[in-house]
């Protein structure tokens, strides 16, 4: 099999010198061109594109000078003219060429996998399918538009759908005033909670799983700093209504003991799922998402927390801002193509408790990188309202079921 097609590339390169107009259209990029020669030749067509210039035979040697001569010289460009099959295949040919380059891409990556030297086989294995969603996710991607009116009707189901169930779609918080901001945990969306160290974020992340998971969801948690044994004793605190530090220390009261066993029970039939790897990378994390949610269609992901995620080979001798960053926009692409709401913890930085007005803006995200595009701001009046009668709800919540958070 090969991975090259050169008269594809040829195909394109001649039929937007015989049609200019094409360069306009096209949305591919030089790379995708096997041939150093086309690259080079595509790149000027683009140079003289940005600069509102004509792309033909005479602005192509004006551009590229000497280096035209490189790469085939001005007999070339008139054979690439001459060669083309049809123009208005143009579209094909552009798709012929996009494809040899996605499997281009995965052989290339899949190579540097296979040279690699690997001590864990969960992480050769996740490597492995990012490789494969990295090909997947391309050769889905379309250019094509979506007309309204072979799609609008889609809304229409959507929302009788949500008039049936007599409320309105997505994973319920624990707070009615939240569902009522938010409008729920939406499928397909990353939502960002922050707050400094021990504020409770791990005991509102339990909260709202033991709830979402009352209500039939399958609950997904990755715990990447607690082991699963400390969620179950903040579970079993709220469930049972028992005082969390004697359940963390054993010394359960007598008429205690009936609650914890009942408890017990009640927990062990919900359906959630809990990952306590201290050391994951956010691959391992779209390879468990994706297998968890061909076996379980309600699903819902939470994390704790989004900055002790690894990034991967890949961000080995980079900065931390831009790995945590591109972190973010992973889970974000995982939310999507998974169809499920993806919740993570965040940290926040200590500049915050420096300033007079305590309230967090999107800059106060430890090493955001790009997460403030992702999460919801909180600066508007409307929101800081409700944000201070929900923050009061909580700590009344975590006072009644007596955590420890």
């Amino acid at each position: 099999m090969s991975y090259h097609n050169l008269e594809a590339e040829r195909s394109v390169l001649g039929s937007i010198l015989l049609k200019p107009e094409l360069v306009h259209e096209t949305s591919m990029t030089g790379e995708e061109f096997s041939s150093e020669s086309h690259q080079a030749l595509f790149g000027a067509m683009l140079s003289l594109r940005d600069n509102n210039q004509s792309v033909d035979i005479v602005h192509m040697a004006q551009e590229m000078g000497s280096e035209l001569e490189r790469h085939g010289g001005v007999g070339y460009l008139l054979n690439l003219s001459n060669t083309v099959p049809a123009i208005t295949a143009f579209g094909d040919y552009e798709k012929i060429v996009k494809e040899k380059h996605i499997l281009r891409t995965g052989m290339n990556l899949l190579r540097q996998v296979m040279t690699s030297e690997y001590s864990d086989p969960k992480t050769f294995a996740a490597e492995i399918m990012s490789i494969a969603e990295t090909v997947e996710v391309g050769a889905n991607t379309s250019d094509d538009f979506i007309h309204i009116s072979n799609d609008i009707i889609n809304h229409y189901d959507a929302l009788c759908d949500k008039a049936s169930r007599g409320k309105g779609l997505g994973h319920s918080t624990i707070c009615g005033d939240m569902d009522k901001l938010l409008g729920k945990w939406q499928k397909q969306t990353l939502n960002i909670i922050a707050a400094r160290p021990s504020m409770g974020k791990t005991a509102y992340l339990l909260c709202n799983a033991l709830a979402n998971a009352k209500q039939g969801d399958t609950v997904a948690i990755f715990s990447l700093e607690m082991s699963r044994f400390l969620l179950y004793d903040r579970m079993l605190a709220a469930e049972c209504m028992i005082d969390g530090l004697r359940i963390k220390n054993a010394t359960l009261q007598e008429d205690e003991w009936e609650k914890y066993t009942l408890g017990l029970g009640r927990l062990g039939e919900l359906d959630i799922y809990i990952d306590e790897s201290n050391a994951k990378t956010i691959h391992e994390i779209r390879s468990q998402v994706r297998k968890l949610k061909k076996q379980h269609e309600n699903l819902i992901v939470y994390i704790d927390y989004l900055q002790l995620i690894n990034g991967g080979s890949k961000y080995n001798s980079r900065s931390r801002n831009e790995e945590v960053g591109y972190i973010s926009g992973m889970l974000k692409q995982m939310a999507r193509e998974n169809d499920c709401p993806v919740i993570a913890l965040a940290q926040l930085n200590r500049s915050l408790e420096n300033r007079q007005d305590k309230r967090p803006m999107m800059s106060d995200l430890r090493e955001s990188g790009n997460i403030e595009q992702d999460w919801l701001s909180i600066t508007d009046p409307q929101y800081l309202e409700v944000g201070e009668k929900y923050g009061f709800q909580i700590q009344r919540f975590y006072s009644e079921c007596q955590m420890v958070a």
